[in-house]
C-alpha cells in the first residue's frame, strides 16, 4: 500500500489532512501544556492556601491560649489573693468564669485545692493532679496541659492552663483554668474549611484536642502511633496517608503557647482535581479539533482538487493539439497562470513585511520585559549580545564582547554555579536547559545587578555547538525579597521589645494601683498610648515617626475638647521607633496627669509642647523637648513617686541615653527631655 502511494503520490485532500494535522498537533500540545501548567499553578496555589490556613489556625489557637493566660495572670495579681482573702478571691474568680466560661481553681504547693468555681464556696474539694502543678511550681512559668478526662461532666475531655502565683520569687499557689476542647473546635469552625478538608489539633502526647470532622468521636483519643509519629516529624507541607488509608496532602504547624500540633489534611483526589479536569479538557479539545480538521481538509481539498483535475485535462488536451477552454475556478492561480510569478513576488514582499513587523514586535516585547538576548557560538567562541545584554553587563555599544568579559563581571560567589549550569546545559544526555541567577558587576559603571539568565544548547551529533537564550534584570525583585526578610526580622525584634515594655508596665502599674478596677483603667490607658505609637510605626513600615504626629496621637481626645488650651510647636523631625515608643509613653503620662490634676483640668489652663534640634553644626547635636503647664491649679510635689513619674523622669531618659527633669512648680508642671540627635532620622 505504501509502495503504491509512493509511486502514485498523495491526493490533495490527503495532503491537506496531513498538513492540517502537522499544524494542529503542535497547537494541541502547546494548548495542553498551557492547560496543565494552569492546573499545576492552581494546585500550587491550593497547597499555599493549605499552608496558610494551618498557620492561621495555629495563630488563632495561640491567641486564644495567650488571652486566657493573660486573664489568669491578671487574676493571680489580685490583692485579695495577696491578702489571703480566699472568699473575696473566689467571688472574683466566679466573675471571670461567668465572662470566659472557664472554671477556675486555686491549688496550694502541696496539691490541695483551696477553691474552685465548679462548686460552691466552702464545699469539699478534691486533691489536684500533681503533674502540671509540679511543672508550674518548678519552672515558675504558665503551662498549657495536654487533654485529660475530667471537666464538667464526669470523664469529659478537657485541658487546662495554669499560672504561678508568686510571693517574691517563690511560687505559693497555682491558679488554673479548666477549658473545654469545644473552644478549640470553634476556632477550627471559624476557618470555614472547604469540603473534604480536615483540621486536627493534637496535644504533646498525640491525643486529639479538636477535629473539624467527627469531633465528638475523636476528641481525647490517641492518634495511631505511625500517624502521630509521621505528623510530629514534619512541619510545613508533605504527603501522607490518613487513618483510612487514603492519600492526603498534609500541612502542620506547632503551637508556640502549648506545643500542640495543628495539622490540615486534604485528600489527594481533591488536590489533583484541577489536573484531572485539565487532562479531560485536553482530550476533548484534541478529539474535537481532529474531527474539525479532517472535515475542513476534505472540504478545502475538494475545492482545490476539482479545478486542478480540470487543469490537468486541459494540459493533456493542449498536448494533443486540442483547444483548451478557459478553466472556470475561484482560484486565481488556476485561472491565470501568467500572473503566478507576479503574485508570488507580491506574496513574498508581504511575507517579508510581515516578518519584519513580527521581528519589531518581538524586539518591543523583549524591551518591555526588560530582557536581553544572547547567542554563543561554541566552536568559534564568538558571543553576540543585543543592546540590553550590553546594558546588563555595563558595556557600551562598541565595546568588545567575549566569554572572559562575561565571566569577569559575574560576582565570584556566583561563578561556580554559572559554570555548573553551562556544563549541565551542554550535556546532551541530561536534557537540561541553562537556568541561573547571578550577580553582575557592570564593567564600566560598577553597578551590581541581579540577572536571571535562561537558554538552551543546540547539538550536532550529540555535541553542543551553540547556545542561545535571554537575560533579565531581577534586581528589584531580589531587593524586595531582602527587604521582606529584613522586615520579618525587625517585626520579631520589635515584638520581643514590645512585650518586655508591656510586662514592665504591668508590674509597675500593679504596684501603683489601688484595686483591679484602678489597675484596669491605668493599664488600659498606657496600653492605648503604646498602641498609638505602634500604629504610627506600622503605618510607616517602622521607618520612624514624626514628633508632631506622635504628640497629637498621644493627646488624642484632649485636642478635641481642649484644642484652644494646647500649643504644639517644633521642627519637622522624624525619630527612631525606640524614641517614638518612649516619648509617646511619657507624653501620655503627662497628658493624663494634666487632665486629672493640671492645666487641662480647668478652662483657663494652657499646655505648651515644644521641641527643637540643637547644635546642628557642633560636635554634640541634641534633641530638646519640653512640656510646660500654665494657669492650672496650684501644684504641690507628690509625696511618693508613681509609675508616671518614673516613666517621665527615669525610664525615658535611660532608654534614650539622655536626661529628663520633671519639676512641680507652683504655676504648673514642667518637663524637659534632652537626648542625642542619633535618635533623629530626618
Amino acid at each position: 500500500m505504501f509502495e503504491r502511494l509512493r509511486k502514485n503520490g498523495w491526493s490533495i485532500q490527503a495532503q491537506f489532512l496531513l498538513y492540517s494535522s502537522a499544524l494542529l498537533i503542535p497547537a494541541l500540545i502547546f494548548s495542553g501544556l498551557m492547560i496543565v501548567r494552569s492546573a499545576s499553578l492552581e494546585r500550587a496555589a491550593m497547597e499555599g492556601e493549605v499552608d496558610d490556613v494551618v498557620r492561621a489556625v495555629t495563630t488563632a489557637i495561640d491567641r486564644e491560649l495567650a488571652a486566657t493566660t493573660t486573664t489568669l495572670n491578671a487574676l493571680a495579681s489580685s490583692p485579695a489573693l495577696t491578702d489571703g482573702d480566699f472568699k473575696a478571691f473566689y467571688n472574683q474568680a466566679v466573675a471571670v468564669q461567668e465572662v470566659s466560661g472557664n472554671h477556675v481553681f486555686l491549688t496550694s504547693r502541696s496539691g490541695k485545692q483551696l477553691l474552685s468555681t465548679r462548686v460552691a464556696w466552702g464545699a469539699e474539694l478534691p486533691r489536684a493532679s500533681s503533674n502540671d502543678l509540679n511543672a508550674v511550681i518548678e519552672t515558675g512559668k504558665p503551662l498549657v496541659s495536654d487533654v485529660y478526662r475530667g471537666g464538667a461532666a464526669e470523664g469529659a475531655p478537657t485541658f487546662g492552663i495554669s499560672v504561678p502565683v508568686k510571693r517574691g520569687a517563690k511560687v505559693i499557689y497555682v491558679l488554673s483554668a479548666s477549658i473545654s476542647p469545644q473552644r478549640i473546635l470553634e476556632i477550627l469552625q471559624q476557618e470555614d474549611l472547604d469540603a473534604g478538608w480536615v483540621a486536627t489539633v493534637t496535644d504533646r502526647n498525640g491525643a486529639v484536642v479538636a477535629r473539624s470532622k467527627d469531633h465528638e468521636k475523636h476528641v481525647g483519643t490517641l492518634l495511631a502511633k505511625d500517624h502521630w509519629g509521621g505528623s510530629e516529624a514534619h512541619a510545613g507541607l508533605w504527603r501522607a496517608t490518613d487513618a483510612d488509608g487514603e492519600a492526603v496532602l498534609r500541612a502542620s504547624s506547632f503551637s508556640r503557647q502549648s506545643g500542640w500540633l495543628v495539622s490540615l489534611s486534604v485528600p489527594e483526589a481533591i488536590a489533583n482535581r484541577p489536573i484531572v479536569h485539565s487532562w479531560a479538557l485536553v482530550a476533548t479539545l484534541a478529539v474535537s479539533f481532529t474531527l474539525l480538521s479532517a472535515l475542513l481538509a476534505f472540504l478545502f481539498g475538494r475545492k482545490i482538487s476539482d479545478p486542478v483535475r480540470a487543469l490537468v485535462e486541459g494540459a493533456r488536451g493542449l498536448g494533443r493539439g486540442e483547444v483548451v477552454s478557459p478553466i472556470q475556478s475561484s482560484i486565481r492561480e488556476v485561472r491565470d497562470v501568467g500572473e503566478a510569478m507576479a503574485k508570488a513576488s507580491e506574496t513574498r514582499q508581504q511575507m517579508e513585511r510581515s516578518l519584519r513587523e513580527s521581528e519589531d514586535r518581538l524586539r518591543l516585547a523583549l524591551a518591555s520585559a526588560d530582557t536581553g538576548t544572547w547567542d554563543w557560538d561554541l566552536k568559534s567562541g564568538a558571543l553576540t549580545w543585543d543592546q540590553r545584554m550590553r546594558e546588563l553587563w555595563g558595556l557600551g555599544p562598541d565595546d568588545p564582547v567575549s566569554f572572559d568579559i562575561f565571566v569577569s563581571a559575574i560576582n565570584p560567589l556566583d561563578r561556580e554555579p554559572t559554570f555548573a549550569a553551562i556544563e549541565r546545559a551542554q550535556d546532551a544526555s541530561a536534557a537540561v536547559e541553562y537556568d541561573v541567577e547571578q550577580r553582575v558587576n557592570g564593567v564600566s559603571d560598577g553597578a551590581e545587578r541581579w540577572v536571571a539568565a535562561k537558554g538552551r544548547a543546540h547539538f550536532s551529533n550529540g555535541v553542543a555547538v551553540r547556545m542561545t537564550g535571554t537575560a533579565r534584570d531581577i534586581t528589584d525583585s531580589k531587593r524586595w525579597e531582602e527587604h521582606i526578610q529584613l522586615l520579618m526580622r525587625e517585626v520579631t525584634h520589635r515584638s520581643k521589645n514590645l512585650l518586655a515594655v508591656i510586662q514592665a508596665m504591668a508590674r509597675q502599674t500593679k504596684l501603683a494601683s489601688r484595686d483591679v478596677d484602678d489597675f484596669e483603667v491605668r493599664f488600659s490607658g498606657r496600653l492605648q498610648a503604646l498602641a498609638s505609637s505602634h500604629d504610627l510605626l506600622v503605618q510607616r513600615d517602622w521607618h520612624g515617626v514624626s514628633i508632631s504626629e506622635l504628640v497629637k496621637s498621644q493627646l488624642g481626645h484632649y485636642l478635641d475638647h481642649h484644642a484652644s488650651q494646647i500649643e504644639i510647636e517644633g521642627q519637622r523631625l522624624i525619630v527612631t521607633p525606640e524614641a517614638a515608643q518612649n516619648i509617646g509613653l511619657a507624653v501620655h503620662e503627662l497628658s493624663t496627669n494634666a487632665a486629672k490634676y493640671g492645666a487641662l483640668s480647668v478652662p483657663e489652663g494652657r499646655v505648651e509642647v515644644r521641641w527643637t534640634r540643637t547644635g546642628n553644626g557642633g560636635s554634640d547635636p541634641r534633641l530638646h523637648m519640653s512640656w510646660t503647664e500654665k494657669g492650672g491649679p496650684e501644684v504641690n510635689s507628690p509625696s511618693h513617686k508613681g509609675f508616671g513619674q518614673v516613666v517621665t523622669e527615669q525610664l525615658t531618659a535611660r532608654a534614650l541615653q539622655g536626661t529628663a527633669h520633671l519639676m512641680f512648680e507652683r504655676g504648673g508642671v514642667s518637663w524637659t527631655l534632652d537626648i542625642p540627635a542619633s535618635h533623629i532620622l530626618a
